[in-house]
């Protein structure tokens, strides 16, 4: 099947980012984009020298598409994706799905109408060489039982260069809804395991103070069904000097063992009761973040590293966490 493309909502880079790779691939093809922002729109239109549309209705109507993109504002994702999928287009979306339970609710009914879509959120932590790694000694029983997992995710911000709907908790959703949903979805990933319950969560603003509506810190607890606790620590912290974005780390503690997966020196670190401490051979995967969603809308009987199902309960999890903050 060749893959048709419309993108509406470009008010993050992530979106064009994908579309440059995905155009890449043999048999996809960019039909058409909209925007509220007309100039926004138009530039995209030539860059890539592709339609432009004057309406999100006619895109989805006229452009001839069969799969959806989008990086809208974060709160207006929920109304148009969900609008896409009742037209039976497959969708691709950059994190969050949506800012609100409610909203999330919305996608979910549109997809029961529409059994055959196919949706697909940019995790793309699920493709990162060290996570891949770790999963594997785990499930290799490499650790012992899992235990525990502590995953932080530290992002640079410069006010200045942002959006100023980032500031716009309404718009914007959210530290632990924005960036955790990457954390909370490894866990369970990693773990092969649901969300439980959560136990606790806290967002606030202790450094970016003249932004009044906007936290800059988050964290979470949560439990395993299989038992494992979880603490995810999200912020906008990430020192000017600092040679990286952020300095994430994930640290999985089990019964006989320990491993910890850094992803900016591309590094995994094991030891056990058995092992010395060492670093592991790193284990590449055979996907990424785009040419999974690719494959997936196109070759019957393909399985995803991360499918329709996964993605909703992902970002259901992020929002149950932010919601809590929210009511701390």
């Amino acid at each position: 099947m060749k893959i048709k493309i419309a993108m509406a909502g470009l008010a993050h880079a992530h979106g064009l980012s994908f579309l440059e790779d995905a155009l890449k691939f043999g048999g996809v093809e960019l039909v058409g984009f909209y925007d509220e922002d007309r100039e926004k729109a138009l530039e995209a239109s030539k860059q890539f020298a592709a339609p432009l549309y004057e309406s999100l209705d006619s895109l989805l109507e006229e452009s001839g598409a069969n799969t959806f993109l989008t990086a809208a504002i974060n709160n207006e994702r929920a109304a148009i994706i969900a609008k896409a999928i009742d037209k039976g287009l497959n969708i691709i979306a950059d994190k969050p799905l949506a800012t609100t339970l409610e909203d999330l609710e919305k996608i979910e009914r549109a997809l029961e109408r529409n059994k055959s879509v196919k949706l697909y959120l940019m995790l793309t932590e699920r493709y990162n060489p060290v996570l891949v790694t770790a999963r594997k000694l785990i499930q290799a029983g490499e650790i012992g039982r899992l235990a525990n997992i502590i995953n932080m995710r530290p992002h640079r911000l410069k006010p200045e260069n942002r959006p100023g709907w980032m500031f716009d908790s309404e718009k914007y959703g959210g530290i632990l809804n924005d960036i955790g949903v990457h954390d909370i979805d490894i866990a369970c990933w990693v773990a092969q395991s649901e969300v439980k319950s959560v136990l606790a969560a806290n967002a606030s603003n202790l450094r970016f103070k003249d932004y009044t509506d906007f936290d800059d810190v988050g964290s979470a607890m949560l439990l395993l069904e299989e038992g494992t606790t979880v603490f995810i620590l999200e912020s906008w912290f990430t020192p000017d000097q600092y040679p990286h974005h952020g300095e994430m780390k994930f640290i999985f503690h089990g019964t006989n063992g320990q491993i910890i997966a850094d992803p900016q020196n591309k590094r995994v670190t094991m030891y056990s009761d058995t092992k010395a401490l060492h670093d592991v051979e790193i284990i590449e995967p055979h996907e990424n973040y785009v040419s999974d969603p690719l494959k997936y809308f196109s070759q019957k009987g393909y399985k995803p590293v991360i499918d329709t199902k996964e993605s909703i309960q992902a970002q259901k999890n992020a929002l149950i966490c932010q919601a809590l903050a929210k009511n701390e």
